[in-house]
């Protein structure tokens, strides 16, 4: 809740004609991606049963694995994670029994095939952000297809925030580690090169006193415990966060690459809400053609804590209830360019994943503090969006082959959720739309409208073919402005283009199904 808490609307009268979501623009480039795709698929398909039928057998299975697996109807979407720094690819394909005159004509074929994929995706990229209303979540889906199939395609490198280093890619903060002489180690981050053998003997640095130069090196266990004092914490700086933790510094660095992974997972698939006065990195890289990376901003604030009572002792004189809470994020006061801290803390046996809480929380923190000036107090009603969109975000978890799975009917609350339909506990969607914040977060409801609020984003983000998403964002976008009121803006049904009772039926019908 606003504080926003991770714990266990009016309706709109105004009436227009409601949209035909078949006939609006981003219906035809999701209609354009899908050719593409199938057009893929079949020539890859062909050409691995030539392969097949040629004896190539090993040939085949590799054609086989570049097929990009068909999305479920209604289901979790794929989210290609990149890595900030990416060498070039090696040309050609290793262990493949064949003469090399026939691996060479296959292994070209493919690349023929998926080249051609590729061009055709950034064709579309650039046409979804010509469009108007401009697409810039449906470009980033695009410009992730394109460098699956291409790696080294220069401008959709760039548009993605990449630079060139030593004949590969990487992120502009990641290539001036590099140029500093640090390395980006397994365990512990990016260190300088001369740390890596005392932290591959188990040690770590000790807290620096006064006046020391040298590093002072202490076996792991005994560094992580003089960090446990909170006045001690550690201090770990990334591309976009600083945290301070006093956790064991392994756990620590990889809590930090969790947030940097959802920070991008984050701005691509909600790229279109935080595209408000030239905010986004994409859109700025789109409209001038020579930007590389992004512009500085301030890093967002972390706060992670070994245990519980830690964190409710250092939170308790400023939020009363906070031990109900599993994490919390304090906005700030609208204004632009403002940060303020999300806490967290360590609980491995949470009845929800601690993974998740930090998902949602920080989906929240990354909002207010990227998407410009909030009026979301302004609004009449429709609190749930951000609770929604929060615990939608809980939903983020790893998929095979490197990839992110996002919007699946996953996690406890969605439990909650279906035993509460089940049991007929469910709120009419108008009547969840028109609770206001105190409204929604009434002790006695509390869990409900979590549990609810959160089955109904997935809904609207992935149901029906995901037809509803784009205008569902387009909703939440004015609801963080603060501008749906009584008897202005567009409710949610105009938006959609369906009325609130036929909603409701798709609504729990999808809920039963998945």
């Amino acid at each position: 809740m606003l504080a926003f808490y991770c714990g266990l609307g009016i309706l709109l009268t105004l009436q227009v004609p409601p949209p035909n979501l078949a006939d609006q623009p981003s219906a035809a480039l999701h209609q354009a991606f899908q050719t593409i795709r199938e057009q893929e698929t079949a020539e890859l398909d062909a050409l691995a049963t030539r392969l097949t039928e040629q004896g190539q057998s090993v040939a085949a299975m590799t054609v086989r694995t570049a097929v990009e697996p068909v999305p479920l109807a209604d289901g979790a979407t794929r989210y290609l994670v990149l890595s900030k720094v990416a060498s070039s690819p090696v040309k050609g394909l290793a262990n493949v029994t064949a003469k090399p005159e026939a691996a060479d004509a296959w292994n070209g074929d493919l690349r023929k095939i998926q080249g051609a994929t590729a061009t055709a995706l950034f064709d579309l990229a650039e046409r979804a952000v010509s469009s108007m209303p401009r697409h810039y979540a449906f470009a980033d889906a695009c410009l992730r297809g394109v460098l699956s199939r291409q790696p080294d395609h220069p401008e959709a490198r760039r548009l993605l925030g990449y630079v060139p280093h030593e004949g590969g890619w990487a992120t502009p903060y990641a290539r001036k580690r590099l140029e500093e002489g640090m390395v980006d180690h397994p365990t512990f981050g990016w260190v300088k090169s001369s740390w890596v053998s005392h932290l591959d003997q188990g040690e770590l640095p000790a807290p620096a006193s006064a006046g020391q130069r040298e590093t002072r090196w202490l076996p792991a266990d005994q560094a992580d415990q003089l960090r446990s004092p909170w006045k001690c914490a550690w201090n770990i700086s990334t591309e976009h966060f600083e945290i301070r933790t006093n956790v064991p510094l392994s756990e620590a660095i990889a809590f930090g690459r969790q947030l940097e992974v959802f920070h991008d997972l984050f701005f691509s698939l909600l790229a279109d809400v935080i595209e408000t006065d030239n905010r986004l990195p994409l859109a700025q890289r789109f409209r001038d053609k020579k930007m590389v990376g992004e512009k500085n901003s301030a890093p967002h604030q972390v706060y992670y804590f070994k245990n519980k009572q830690e964190y409710v002792d250092y939170l308790s004189p400023y939020e009363p209830g906070i031990e109900e809470s599993l994490g919390i994020y304090i906005p700030p006061k609208s204004g632009k360019g403002k940060r303020a801290p999300a806490y967290f803390f360590h609980d491995p046996e949470a009845e929800i994943d601690a993974t998740a809480t930090l998902y949602h929380e920080v989906s929240h923190q990354l909002l207010f503090e990227s998407a410009g000036r909030n009026g979301y107090t302004k609004n009449v009603g429709n609190y749930w969006v951000f609770e929604g969109l929060g615990t939608y975000f809980e939903t983020v978890v790893p998929g095979p082959d490197g990839v992110m799975m996002v919007g699946g009917l996953v996690g406890p609350r969605i439990d909650a959720a279906r035993a509460k339909m089940e049991e007929g506990e469910f709120l009419s969607i108008e009547r969840l739309l028109q609770l206001d914040q105190a409204a929604f977060n009434a002790r006695e409801s509390i869990h409900l409208h979590y549990a609810q609020s959160m089955a109904l984003a997935v809904f609207l983000m992935q149901g029906q073919g995901k037809a509803y998403r784009e205008p569902f964002l387009d909703y939440a976008k004015d609801a963080y402005r603060g501008i749906i009121r009584r008897d202005t803006g567009r409710s949610l049904q105009e938006r959609l283009g369906v009325s609130y009772e036929e909603l409701n039926l798709q609504f729990l019908k999808f809920l039963k199904r998945g």
